[in-house]
């Protein structure tokens, strides 16, 4: 796996996962925090696709900023 858990860094695709536990351990942040930030409770497991994760951070930037 490549950097952030990616399976594919250089071109990623709908079918790229990003596992939240490497994105954690890169950021510094929980991953309990990052689920509950990005609203994630109950939502995923460990591994989400990057096109959701995407969604996810957007929609957390326009309610936030």
């Amino acid at each position: 796996m490549g950097a952030l858990g990616l399976q594919d860094v250089s071109k990623p695709t709908s079918e790229t996962v990003v596992s939240l536990g490497t994105l954690a351990e890169l950021t510094g942040f929980p991953v309990d925090y990052i689920k509950r930030e990005l609203l994630l409770d109950g939502e995923v497991e460990e591994d989400m696709g990057i096109e959701e994760l995407r969604k996810k951070v957007l929609a957390y930037l326009d309610s936030n900023f």
